[in-house]
């Protein structure tokens, strides 16, 4: 386990999934071998709401291969409410597996964003954008306050949820942050949103040199965002900012392929297809 939980766990993965259909049916569940214990899955429910010091992760991942067939996907809600913080943490990775099918669990999944571990928050964030609804726009909105976490994963990861976040779930969680914390960096993000409001080009450079740190994660979300074409000018505007924690994450932009591998980068496009900004900016 890495300090970025396992090189952040959207990706590997879902990076391999466009922000269209992003959280539309959860993760593909590739179980890391075939269980080799005999435990029913009721049994490992059990197991789980009292974890040994030697548990390896073997049995939630055999857990999930079970969960919502020989166990029913309430049984999830035991674990995310558990006293136990490492059972906490159990549920809320098993949860990332899951899309709407859990949405009534979203209150419990917002409840761990004040989880003492990280990467339970971490986890918490990326559950809530595949599981919540049209309704829960409190829970979006506290899932984008982790912009300011104090943990460099949990912010990274309220990143990638601007990044691959439905049109929807970004207007919700911006709208209802910006009213939840007026006069903060949440409300400068809906003011500036709608100031530009059609004007993508000058919606990103605007938070990316914002003097709020939580404004230019935004902004950089923005830059790297899902879509079937990506403009690299955009995140090479994040690159250059002189916010260290900004450029790097940019940065692995582009050295890790960290944009959905379905998404066409602007400057591999034929010029004649190219109707974005050119590197100043400027439209086409």
């Amino acid at each position: 386990m890495t300090d970025l939980f396992e090189a952040m766990r959207l990706s590997a993965e879902d990076s391999e999934t466009a922000h269209l259909f992003f959280s539309e049916g959860g993760k593909i569940l590739l179980p890391l071998g075939k269980s080799t214990n005999a435990m029913t899955a009721q049994e490992m429910l059990e197991r789980l709401m009292s974890p040994s010091d030697d548990d390896n992760g073997a049995l939630a991942n055999d857990f999930l291969g079970e969960l919502g067939k020989t166990v029913p996907l309430e049984s999830l809600r035991l674990l995310l409410t558990s006293g136990n913080a490492r059972t906490r943490a159990t549920g809320a990775f098993l949860a990332t597996f899951q899309n709407q099918n859990i949405s009534s669990m979203v209150g419990e999944l917002a409840a761990l964003l004040a989880d003492d571990n990280p990467r339970t928050r971490f986890d918490a964030v990326e559950s809530i954008l595949r599981c919540s609804t049209r309704g829960d726009g409190d829970y979006l909105a506290q899932a984008l306050f982790a912009l300011d976490d104090e943990h460099d994963g949990v912010r990274t990861g309220a990143i990638k949820f601007v990044r691959f976040a439905k049109d929807w779930q970004l207007k919700f969680a911006r709208q209802r942050a910006a009213s939840l914390r007026p006069r903060t960096p949440f409300s400068a993000i809906a003011e500036i949103s709608g100031q530009w409001r059609d004007d993508a080009s000058a919606t990103i450079r605007a938070m990316l040199d914002h003097a709020e740190p939580v404004v230019r994660r935004f902004g950089l979300g923005l830059a790297g965002r899902a879509r079937f074409v990506v403009v690299d000018v955009f995140v090479e505007w994040a690159q250059a900012s002189p916010d260290p924690e900004i450029s790097k994450l940019a940065t692995n932009c582009f050295k890790h392929n960290e944009i959905s591998h379905h998404a066409v980068w602007h400057s591999s496009l034929p010029a004649a297809a190219r109707t974005g900004p050119d590197r100043t900016g400027a439209r086409r």
